[in-house]
């Protein structure tokens, strides 16, 4: 999966799925970000931004391991 804003503070990025075995998968992603203004600067200097990430792929984890099987649900593609 990859983006690329069009609006807002400019990021981009591409997270990959990787099947390591039949009950396990690794997540990767590589993100680019430039704050916009003092806040988002003053917070991604302070490390907030990375935090962020990090919570969200742990809360992706946690959501993805509790299903216990796929959902069977669209494959399509996204224009």
């Amino acid at each position: 999966i990859a983006w690329k804003s069009r609006q807002g503070a400019n990021n981009a990025g591409v997270v990959t799925f990787h099947r390591l075995s039949d009950s396990k998968s690794k997540v990767m992603l590589q993100m680019e970000y430039d704050p916009e203004g003092f806040v988002e600067k003053v917070g991604d200097t302070a490390g907030a931004v990375s935090q962020r990430v990090l919570g969200d792929l742990e809360r992706f984890k946690q959501y993805i391991e509790s299903r216990g099987q796929e959902t069977g649900s669209w494959r399509g593609t996204v224009k």
